[in-house]
């Protein structure tokens, strides 16, 4: 230990700056791959949460389409099928042209309301159970639009509408929780 320190200690200042420009590439040859390598590692980790970023907010958008079609079609479907109700139950009395009109609309709201129904379930997902639960409901919506009997009673009149209404309502609020859940998984960016 001795001999080195004699050793440094007959340097002149001339010699410390030759072993110091010496040592100063040999230091980057050892650190200048170790930092190359922290910052590609960096980068790489960057654009991976720039990609998973953006993935997010794509299917987020996408997300975000489903629900106003789905808010959209779901409103027109039950808009048809209150308006199939009235057809259904037409004012009594009704001269030909008329119900002919009447059949003719209600024909054409009948059609338009089962392509709607059908878009509607083929929105939905048969594995999440909010989804199945839709599907059933929209099923007993379908039980209570019928026709009428034949010399419908006042009585009978009313518990249809109540039927339908209760049966409609059901559905609207199970559309609403299943759009904002939706929502609240727009919002965190869920994928």
């Amino acid at each position: 230990m001795s001999h080195v320190y004699c050793y440094f200690a007959n340097l002149t200042l001339d010699d410390y700056y030759k072993i110091v420009l010496a040592t100063v590439p040999l230091l980057s040859l050892i650190l200048m791959p170790y930092i190359q390598y922290k910052i590609a590692k960096r980068q790489i980790e960057t654009q991976q949460q720039i990609a998973k970023r953006q993935i997010a907010d794509s299917i987020s958008s996408r997300r975000q389409v489903w629900i106003d079609e789905l808010r959209r079609d779901a409103s027109q479907f039950l808009t048809l099928l209150a308006r199939l109700e009235e057809l259904r139950r037409p004012a009594p009395n009704l001269c030909d042209e008329d119900q002919k009109k009447n059949f003719d609309e209600k024909a054409a709201a009948s059609l338009s309301a089962h392509e709607l129904g059908i878009r509607i379930k083929l929105r939905l997902n048969p594995l999440e159970k909010e989804h199945q639960k839709l599907a059933q409901l929209l099923g007993a919506l379908g039980d209570v639009c019928i026709d009428p009997p034949l010399n419908e009673t006042e009585k009978q009149k009313q518990l249809a509408k109540k039927n339908f209404h209760a049966a409609q309502n059901n559905v609207v609020s199970h559309i609403q929780t299943i759009l904002k859940h939706e929502w609240e998984r727009v919002k965190r960016g869920d994928v």
